[in-house]
């Protein structure tokens, strides 16, 4: 089911607003309702734009996102913001709505090679490289990780990912890596890949020498997480999270989880909804615009900062 509708906070039922829609990968998780945050603060300081959040049913996926472009082009849209679900599979859509002559804004991932759009994202190489230098130093340069991911086809993740194999290889690093893992959508199926991965062949005795883990996205982490509590693998392990939830940061307090690596999605979502408007409205935009990105410790979880990006504090640009 495809859930549109106007964001109350942005809302008029005047018909010269600029009408733009924001369609995530997902709407159940916190990072998409921080990216909501910020793309509603957007349209509530333009006072001129009607903000429409496009959001999938469940996890989404290319199909749903391809019938909210064609909602999109049916309702006439001034403009899109859209996180692509799949780098290759969604690019012929996004094309298709910007050959009707709606300017797309692509935010955290995008489609592979040139879709001559404007796009809004972190810097996931250097997320990557933050992650790989701090388990080098926990770790003493000495161990094996697991590197885990939700599904193919994720741009932010594929960034993540040669960031951190760039930051090993750049620094002759003896870490090594383990194994590579797609958890998928299914946690049993998930828990399966992973516990083959602790495991080998789930024969307890090839077991395998698992000195951390990575999750490197919410997704990942949260599958991740759940599955090795339930082989009571987590502890001993350094486990970093990206895009840390409230329970992970909690987690991060408690000792329980190593680190995390945060984008700042209230800000990527702001950022995208101010380009749409201008692209709307025939202003040129840049090509990319690039967020920061944090790495998250016991020691710093406390901070100011560290609580605005993650949305426990309130944001006041």
């Amino acid at each position: 089911m495809l859930f549109a509708y106007p964001v109350s906070a942005a809302d008029t039922s005047e018909s010269q607003k600029t009408k733009i829609a924001v369609i995530p990968e997902r709407g159940d998780l916190d990072f998409w309702q921080l990216l909501k945050k910020g793309a509603v603060k957007a349209a509530t300081d333009d006072g001129n734009i009607k903000l429409y959040w496009l959001s999938p049913s469940g996890l989404g996926d290319f199909k749903e996102q391809k019938l909210e472009i064609d909602w999109c082009i049916e309702h006439k849209m001034d403009a899109i913001a859209i996180s692509p679900v799949h780098s290759l599979r969604m690019k012929k859509f996004i094309k298709k709505a910007m050959h009707k002559g709606i300017p797309v804004i692509q935010m955290v991932s995008k489609v592979h090679g040139n879709a001559e759009t404007g796009y809004v994202h972190s810097d996931n190489f250097k997320g990557g490289k933050l992650a790989a230098e701090f388990l080098q130093k926990e770790m003493k340069d000495s161990g094996t990780i697991v590197l885990g991911m939700f599904v193919k086809g994720n741009s932010p993740v594929n960034s993540r990912i040669e960031g951190f194999k760039a930051q090993l290889e750049d620094s002759e690093s003896k870490l090594k890596i383990g194994k590579a893992i797609y958890v998928g959508e299914e946690h049993k199926r998930g828990s399966s890949k992973i516990r083959v991965a602790m495991y080998g062949n789930d024969n307890p005795n090839k077991k395998k020498k698992i000195n951390a883990v990575v999750g490197f996205n919410e997704s990942s982490s949260e599958i991740l997480l759940k599955t090795l509590e339930e082989l009571n693998k987590l502890k001993g392990l350094k486990f970093i999270a990206f895009n840390p939830d409230p329970d992970m940061i909690q987690g991060i307090s408690d000792g329980k989880i190593t680190a995390g690596v945060a984008q700042d999605p209230y800000e990527i979502g702001r950022i995208a909804v101010n380009q749409a408007a201008m692209a709307a409205r025939g202003h040129k935009i840049p090509a990319e615009a690039i967020t920061d990105v944090y790495l998250i410790t016991k020691d710093n979880v406390s901070d100011p900062k560290i609580h605005e990006v993650l949305g426990l504090k309130e944001r006041n640009q």
